[in-house]
């Protein structure tokens, strides 16, 4: 069987409370993906000019890994069509979009999250790719911080 490449791109934001949340999560599955060899991007969605300072603050305050990006001017969040802070994009080597959205199922509504999460849709989706299954969630609607590219919201 062959080995698929993914890409993992988590969009976050420096000051939203539920991407700091997850801070944890993602440096685990960071730590996942190396072992299977899922490339893993984080991306910082802004029309800041100043805001190099505050992502290095934050990657450093939260020790994460993964390989930082700016995406000043918002080109790859419009690209995507992100839409939130956190949300997650898996994609193929094609650069096909196989799961967007939420990670889990953690919050489901701002400010509210649950005990336990019961429903892991990376998770999920990042196995189903590596099985060459398909993916049965490829979309749930990501809860988090709105991100303000000037694009209307769907």
């Amino acid at each position: 069987m062959k080995l698929l490449a993914l890409n993992v791109y988590f969009f976050l934001a420096t000051t939203c409370p539920i991407s700091q949340q997850y801070t944890a999560y993602i440096n685990q599955f960071t730590r996942m993906a190396a072992e299977k060899h899922i490339q893993v991007m984080l991306v910082f969605p802004t029309e800041k000019n100043k805001i190099k300072t505050e992502v290095d603050c934050f990657i450093q305050q939260y020790k994460l890994s993964a390989p930082v990006m700016i995406d000043k001017g918002f080109k790859l969040s419009k690209k995507f069509n992100a839409t939130a802070t956190p949300e997650v994009f898996v994609l193929n080597e094609k650069d096909q979009v196989l799961y967007h959205g939420a990670i889990d199922n953690w919050f489901y509504k701002l400010g509210q999250n649950r005990i336990e999460i019961t429903e892991h849709y990376l998770d999920d989706a990042v196995g189903q790719a590596l099985n060459q299954q398909p993916i049965i969630r490829p979309y749930v609607k990501p809860i988090g911080c709105f991100i303000e590219t000037g694009m209307p919201s769907n």
